[in-house]
């Protein structure tokens, strides 16, 4: 189990790399222009009176917060899209080949081969994109405060922490979702173009949501109603409901994919 873990984060140590080397230059021009956003916080107060409020919330960004504090930017600019996209790109791109590439490309067998159980590569696979998602978590959200100190911007640790956790929760539903699909595939562009899908159906979903009132209760189909970055970074708070929502989904996916893997027919030559 542990050479496969650590085979699987050594093929994926480059693409870790370069998601994190993405995030970090992206939270390093938000940090650098963050100061000039400050000073001119009045007058850009009155500028974005002019636009719709309803389509503002909808996108995540609270007014007063987006221009008052590096959190409420940050929440606005980077947390409610830039970052979540860069996060379910490198889960899709992990578990989606994790074995279903593998049956793809015919290295399963050599999987199969070795003297341990289905369940134990199931999890070797499952772990070490566990690690893989924690690192860049880690890495990314780090760079925030690092660089914003850089820049003498004032902002609250904790509340970073807080987003990260929350973070990881909805990374470890998308995951358990996409591994799952993978147990059960046996072409790696099945789960991503699935996984990927029900994210971008769930994203409408929160939308519309936002702007028809009979269509408020749609957003509890969906992630991103969950995914409360302005909660997390405003009020250092992550609700009870998008705990249980994330953490129900992951592991009842887990398990539905590990009985999956473990009892499917893989044909191999």
């Amino acid at each position: 189990m542990w050479p496969i873990f650590t085979k699987t984060l050594k093929t994926n140590r480059i693409a870790l790399l370069v998601y994190n080397a993405i995030c970090i230059g992206f939270v390093w021009f938000y940090a650098a222009f963050f100061p000039s956003i400050f000073k001119e916080s009045e007058k850009l107060k009155e500028a974005f009176k002019a636009y719709p409020q309803d389509l503002m919330k909808a996108f995540g960004i609270e007014i007063e917060s987006f221009i008052s504090s590096f959190e409420g930017f940050m929440a606005g600019e980077y947390f409610s899209m830039l970052w979540p996209i860069i996060l379910i790109v490198l889960i899709i791109a992990y578990a989606g080949s994790a074995i279903a590439g593998e049956i793809e490309a015919g290295t399963i067998e050599l999987l199969l081969a070795q003297p341990i159980s289905r369940l134990r590569i199931f999890f070797a696979k499952y772990l070490s994109g566990l690690f893989i998602i924690t690192v860049f978590i880690a890495i990314s959200n780090s760079s925030v405060i690092l660089l914003a100190r850089l820049y003498n911007v004032s902002f609250h640790w904790e509340k970073f922490l807080t987003i990260s956790i929350l973070g990881f929760l909805f990374a470890f539903a998308v995951f358990g979702i996409c591994f799952m699909l993978s147990a059960v595939s046996s072409s790696k562009g099945k789960p991503a173009a699935l996984t990927g899908g029900l994210l971008i159906i769930m994203y409408a979903l929160n939308i519309f949501s936002s702007f028809q009132e009979s269509l408020k209760n749609l957003k509890y189909a969906s992630f991103f109603h969950y995914y409360d970055q302005n909660a997390a970074l405003l009020n250092n708070h992550i609700d009870t409901l998008s705990i249980a929502v994330f953490l129900a989904v992951g592991i009842i996916c887990t398990i539905v994919g590990a009985i999956a893997f473990v009892k499917r027919d893989i044909a191999t030559t």
